[in-house]
């Protein structure tokens, strides 16, 4: 017999954006002296491999296009700085990183400068010499310009989702692996059910952070988000004992190269003793069910030769190690953070694909719209209502 619960809150999904709003639930109400019940909900185990989370490393950097994900970025560093002091460990690497805009660029220079000097934001820029010169394992031609900001970094991955798990379980939350939910109901006023095999929850709070999963949910209430998923995967090239020294941290940074394609990189971290590189959106349409854990040697060949000619020795003779991943994209790649239209309480979170980086402050905002009925972030961007949701004509725009 299926039982009944009334729960304050309940989470679905708890990878990276879930496990942040799990804690993020927690810690707010228990600030504002509220006991509340709060599940989570994980069709898989936690920590799992098949979305987007599970890897152990991201880039978090300042540097972003408009001045508003610029201030959305110092927000993210500071919410993750709050967990780490609570975690007792570090969940941000500031390693210093470069974003290389080559001569003709689809991507300008000026909109990253622009935003970052409006937020106050200290950056450099670099020609082709300079950058050279401070880091030279790269290549690169007369023409491109760099911009360099020092705390750009690593969000680990795996580390920081952990974290999440772990404090929001000891602050009481109830995180429920394996357990899928086979449909939400809604009766459009703000009384909320979810439905699992064994249990069903009433509640006027649910949060859905589901990523690659998120329509299934959700076009039952009668909203679709238009998205594509992707099979991303990024490449371990294994270190030699005389490369070691030039890609650790300290003297080699974070780098995206600013084109269409784009790749992107870290210098060794952690336990992995390889260089970690892939290409920015270059996989291959799928599903969140249907997708293959299968090499794609088409992509891991352009991301090879495009290192063998900008950071030459990257590459030895050691095959790599290739990891994939899932990428969620909405077609104007900005966020989702809003009530599913006509179901109050029902919130969305979804990353579009660089959306780790902002995981904690993903559910620092979703608890506060919760808990408080209002986040002290700007999430206006990242409405239902915005074209690139409603208009069927737009047309998808990965670049930024």
């Amino acid at each position: 017999m299926t039982q009944v619960r009334t729960v304050d809150h309940v989470v679905v999904g708890l990878g990276g954006l879930g496990a942040g709003a799990a804690y993020w639930l927690a810690k707010l109400g228990q600030d504002a002296g509220r006991n509340e019940v709060i599940v989570g909900l994980e069709q898989f185990e936690l920590g799992h491999d098949k979305g987007a989370s599970r890897d152990h490393s991201r880039i978090i950097r300042h540097s972003y296009h408009t001045p508003e994900y610029v201030k959305l970025a110092a927000e993210a560093y500071e919410t993750w700085d709050a967990v780490a002091a609570e975690a007792g460990e570090e969940l941000v690497v500031r390693t210093g990183g470069i974003d290389i805009f080559p001569e003709g660029s689809v991507i300008p220079i000026s909109d990253y400068t622009s935003s970052l000097a409006a937020n106050n934001i200290p950056f450099e820029v670099l020609d082709a010499h300079e950058t050279m010169s401070r880091f030279p394992q790269f290549t690169v031609e007369s023409g491109v310009r760099v911009l360099f900001q020092k705390d750009t970094g690593i969000a680990p991955a795996s580390k920081g989702t952990d974290a999440h798990h772990r404090l929001a379980a000891a602050r009481g939350v109830e995180l429920r692996a394996g357990v899928s939910v086979n449909r939400i109901e809604s009766d459009g006023v703000g009384d909320l059910a979810v439905v699992t095999d064994d249990c069903t929850y009433q509640t006027g709070s649910v949060i859905i952070c589901t990523d690659g999963w998120t329509n299934e949910l959700i076009e039952s209430l009668g909203v679709h988000i238009p998205l594509e998923v992707t099979r991303e995967q990024v490449v371990y090239y294994p270190s030699t004992p005389q490369s070691l020294s030039q890609f650790s941290i300290g003297a080699f940074p974070v780098w995206i190269w600013m084109d269409d394609p784009s790749y992107y990189g870290f210098p060794i971290y952690g336990d992995m003793s390889a260089v970690k590189a892939a290409e920015d959106v270059g996989g291959q349409p799928t599903t969140a069910r249907t997708r293959s854990f299968d090499t794609d040697e088409g992509a891991l060949k352009r991301l090879t030769d495009f290192l063998g000619h900008t950071i030459p020795d990257m590459l030895g003779d050691v095959k790599p190690r290739v990891k994939t991943c899932l990428y969620t994209l909405t077609r104007d790649r900005d966020f989702v953070l809003d009530t599913v239209p006509g179901h109050p309480g029902l919130q969305v979170g979804l990353g579009s694909a660089h959306g780790f980086k902002f995981a904690s402050w993903f559910g620092r905002a979703l608890a506060e719209r919760a808990i408080l009925g209002k986040t002290r972030s700007n999430v206006s961007p990242f409405r239902f209502d915005r074209p690139a949701i409603t208009d069927p004509s737009y047309k998808a725009n990965y670049m930024q």
